[in-house]
């Protein structure tokens, strides 16, 4: 029988070597390529893998939920974010407009709508409620859209819209 002052020893090894090891685990803190530069959110990470029309994708360090997606259109910035407002109500019932803003992206004029919409896959309409952005700005004729999957109101508000904020501060687009 194990007795329980070595139970805690092992613990506290445990636990230690833990922190060792997370503290010398570093994370790149900006992002660049050829189009776009940024600052990477604190506790975020750029995923590498990307469907072929995205920019970038960033997911928490510490989960693969959710997920802030940019892209790029050639469509205007309002022309966007109006369609998600008359295309989601028809497709979800139970769509609902949480803000639409207008907001400066590192000095450009931009608009930003949350939404809130029940999962994708509730086709009883029972669900709770997950809440989603869409952040649309134009430079030299180009739209870049940055958007957010499905999340809980209390991670959209802990997690998503922290991250947004520090993209929104410091997103480049290169020239």
């Amino acid at each position: 029988m194990v007795n329980s002052y070595t139970i805690k020893i092992s613990t506290i090894g445990v636990i230690s070597a833990m922190l060792i090891i997370s503290g010398c685990i570093t994370f790149p803190t900006n992002y660049e390529d050829d189009v776009l530069s940024f600052k990477i959110p604190t506790h975020w990470r750029v995923d590498e893998e990307k469907f072929s029309d995205e920019l970038a994708k960033l997911r928490p360090v510490d989960a693969n939920y959710p997920v802030i997606h940019i892209h790029q259109s050639d469509l205007k910035p309002h022309t966007i974010i109006d369609g998600y407002i008359t295309k989601y109500p028809y497709e979800y019932p139970r769509f609902e407009i949480v803000t639409r803003e207008y907001v400066k992206v590192n000095g450009l004029d931009g608009e930003k709508l949350i939404y809130k919409n029940t999962a994708q896959d509730d086709f009883l309409l029972i669900g709770p409620y997950f809440y989603s952005v869409v952040v649309a700005f134009g430079k030299a004729n180009q739209t870049y859209i940055i958007t957010s999957t499905e999340a809980m109101e209390h991670t959209y508000y802990s997690k998503v819209d922290p991250a947004l904020a520090v993209l929104l501060d410091s997103i480049k687009i290169k020239e």
